[in-house]
């Protein structure tokens, strides 16, 4: 695990390409997102709303490719492939060159996964809600004046909390535990879900399975793989997930520091987009030595 860790770094460090379409992305989905909030007509409102949508998925599909083609390059630098600092250099600034090709490849694939992915994350917040109302201690606060304390000022935020008792304080605690386990619950149970699409469609048989049945049974298919692979692996993708959320809380700690002026901001934004495709190549690395 450790060496994955140290490895993906690596990784990420020579092959900082990798990081460029998240940087642009986030440019555009800002753009996207500002004028999706400012449309007063309806029909306008879900064309943005679902250019958004797919905007995103296209995204993710390129992104992923290219990920998938740095743990290629990286093998191919391991086994001296290259001849020469160069040549190693070129291959990996040609990598970039490789996400929309991903984008044609696995557009609908990660679709129909991202699709099933988020029906499966609502039907399970739904359980746990109804699970929590019945087993859990009911806070018994108006979630309206709970969300505007909370998208408001911190100050306004402890007044918030300071008007509320000692046992609504700790039912809030209890059900936010709760949610917080049955995320990291899911994260964990889902955290090689792209991996496993990924290997899975690049083993596809095209004489013996039809394009559109492989594309429906891709999501279950990876589905499959992915819990097969996290229990196999339970005490190395647990320490993952750990790892994760630790540097999550990092991430989280330091953009309160970042935000104090423009220059950290700045700063704090690159470091983000450079952690997070630390992360996303880590679990590809971690689910392609150990698959």
């Amino acid at each position: 695990m450790s060496l994955c860790i140290k490895k993906a770094f690596d990784i990420t460090r020579d092959n900082i390409v990798v990081a460029q379409p998240i940087v642009i992305f986030m440019i555009v989905i800002c753009l996207t997102t500002g004028a999706l909030y400012q449309q007063t007509n309806k029909i306008a409102y879900m064309v943005f709303f679902v250019a958004n949508i797919l905007l995103c998925t296209a995204f993710f599909s390129g992104w992923f490719n290219m990920i998938q083609k740095t743990l290629e390059h990286n093998k191919k630098a391991e086994k001296n492939f290259y001849r020469d600092d160069r040549e190693k250099a070129e291959a990996s600034f040609a990598l970039g060159k490789e996400f929309f090709p991903g984008v044609g490849e696995y557009f609908l694939p990660v679709t129909f996964t991202l699709v099933a992915y988020v029906v499966v994350y609502m039907l399970l917040l739904v359980a746990a809600y109804k699970f929590g109302m019945k087993y859990l201690p009911h806070p018994h606060i108006n979630w309206g004046e709970f969300m505007a304390a909370a998208n408001s000022t911190p100050a306004q935020m402890q007044k918030y909390v300071a008007s509320l008792s000692f046992y609504q304080l700790k039912a809030m605690n209890i059900w936010m535990f709760f949610f917080g386990a049955v995320f990291c619950v899911f994260s964990l149970l889902t955290m090689f879900l792209f991996p496993a699409l990924y290997n899975n469609l690049s083993k596809r048989d095209d004489k013996k399975t039809p394009y559109l049945k492989s594309l429906v049974l891709a999501p279950f298919s990876a589905f499959n793989t992915n819990i097969v692979f996290v229990f196999r692996h339970f005490l190395g993708s647990v320490s993952l997930l750990i790892f994760l959320l630790f540097l999550n809380i990092i991430m989280s700690v330091l953009s309160l520091v970042f935000s104090l002026n423009i220059v950290l901001t700045v700063f704090g934004l690159l470091l983000s987009f450079y952690v997070m495709t630390y992360a996303l190549v880590l679990i590809f690395l971690y689910y392609d030595e150990n698959k």
